[in-house]
């Protein structure tokens, strides 16, 4: 364990994890980023009201990853721009596409983990996206 820096003895699995990990920072950002503009679509308080509370989970999220990157000495991600909605009900139903999927996805970086923190969080990140999805999909069903 003498040298502290950089990516010396990391193991491909870890590598791997670490990838997973990245993007997992690029998919909170652009889910934020996402509802930021969803919010713009339309003027529906109630509405507004239940994607800030998704936003402000995915922020948690946000924060959860990037720890778990420099708890494993990794890099942050360079965060492309993702795609934003143009449209509230078909962004609405993008939205929840993209939240089961995600949630899919962070199933794969639990099963991998072998950090406590980094399981416990991934797995609380995973029941706050399908709560997300839920939560769009009552949206949809109202309109």
């Amino acid at each position: 364990m003498g040298m502290g820096m950089g990516m010396m003895g990391i193991s491909s699995s870890d590598l791997l994890l670490i990838n997973d990990i990245q993007t997992a920072v690029i998919l909170e950002v652009q889910a934020f980023n996402y509802y930021q503009r969803l919010m713009a679509l339309t003027a529906n308080e109630q509405q507004r009201q239940i994607i800030t509370s998704i936003q402000r989970d995915e922020m948690r999220h946000y924060h959860w990853f990037t720890m778990m990157l420099r708890m494993m000495g990794a890099q942050q991600p360079l965060i492309p721009p993702g795609e934003l909605p143009v449209n509230f009900v078909e962004g609405t139903r993008e939205a929840i596409r993209l939240e089961l999927e995600a949630a899919v996805f962070y199933q794969t970086i639990a099963n991998r983990a072998t950090a406590h923190f980094i399981r416990m969080h991934t797995t609380r990140a995973i029941y706050d996206e399908q709560r997300h999805a839920t939560l769009l999909q009552n949206i949809l069903i109202s309109l």
